[in-house]
């Protein structure tokens, strides 16, 4: 086997089949691949569907834990069903346009040790809001082409060698809760001696809508569980991730500056930059301004992971 589509899915049953669709039709060059879902706790019909495409199709192969087992678990588990010698990580919400997979093969088969990630962008017929676009040009987006930092590991569109998994261990599965598992996972990859290309096209389309309430929301579990893990683990990493700020290597004391800055975000500053995030005007597509709001929503950002950070317990849900 040459290539192992690994997707974990919990009640998006409709988003997945979409998802599937597109998959289906795709023609990476080679018959060795296959599709690994793992339907992670899924209380809707999404068995069903899963039962009926294995079925049709034999590249379909399903995992089903007996319990939700959370995101960094069940790509785990989606990997170690997997036959291929490479793995790519897609998302049950992600339209994979055509070429997707012969791209990214293209890009791996000229090095054992290469990784790819690429890009995606959210579904222009869902976009009602100018956070889209802020999310949008993140990450590896900002990269035209060449090599990419582990940090920029995003499992919506990003293969890696199968090898370099079994030699790490794969993720993380303290990561329960949402966020940063990828992140860490990109790390741990980087140090093991994975060297990850941009995949600048084809790109992907992003089929979920959020909210920007939604969306900060994110940020603040991230804050109150996997901020905090991943300065556990990876507290040489904080300032390459421009966190160092906001959050302390384990058995470092803030400094009083640093104690200041978060004060304010998760008060005035933290309000008004949020505030003026959810108001920014925009064409339809870009911000107007558009330097200006991705500094706001920076901010905006930091302050949901500062407010994360302050609450009291580190429960937050999956």
């Amino acid at each position: 086997m040459i290539l192992s589509v690994v997707i974990p899915t919990c009640n998006k049953r409709d988003l997945l089949a979409r998802t599937l669709a597109a998959l289906r039709v795709q023609q990476p060059g080679t018959d060795a691949w296959q599709i690994v879902v793992v339907n992670d706790g899924s209380t809707d019909d999404t068995a069903r569907l899963l039962d009926e495409l294995a079925a049709e199709d034999p590249r379909l192969v399903v995992v089903s834990p007996p319990r939700n087992v959370g995101r960094a678990a069940a790509r785990n588990l989606g990997w170690q069903a997997a036959s291929g010698r490479w793995v790519l990580f897609l998302d049950d919400d992600i339209l994979a346009p055509v070429g997707l997979l012969k791209a990214h093969l293209e890009i791996l088969e000229r090095d054992p040790s290469h990784g790819t990630i690429g890009p995606a962008v959210t579904d222009p017929s869902i976009v009602d809001g100018p956070h889209f676009h802020y999310l949008d040009t993140r990450g590896v987006a900002k990269l035209p082409h060449g090599p990419a930092p582990g940090k920029y590991l995003v499992t919506q569109n990003a293969a890696v060698p199968r090898n370099a998994l079994e030699r790490i261990g794969g993720f993380d599965e303290e990561f329960a809760a949402y966020g940063f598992e990828d992140m860490a996972l990109g790390f741990r990859l980087e140090d093991s001696g994975v060297h990850f290309q941009v995949l600048p096209t084809p790109v992907p389309l992003h089929i979920h809508h959020h909210t920007l309430a939604e969306y900060l929301g994110k940020k603040r579990i991230c804050g109150h569980g996997s901020l905090q893990q991943i300065a556990e683990r990876h507290p040489h990493r904080l300032a390459e991730m421009r966190l160092h700020l906001i959050v302390d290597p384990p058995g470092n004391a803030p400094e009083g500056r640093n104690l200041c800055l978060r004060q304010v975000l998760r008060g005035s500053l933290g309000r008004f930059a949020t505030t003026l995030a959810g108001a920014w005007p925009w064409d339809g597509q870009r911000p107007l301004l558009s330097a200006g709001y991705f500094r706001c929503m920076d901010v905006a950002v930091l302050s949901a992971f500062c407010s994360g950070l302050a609450d009291d317990t580190r429960d937050a849900a999956v």
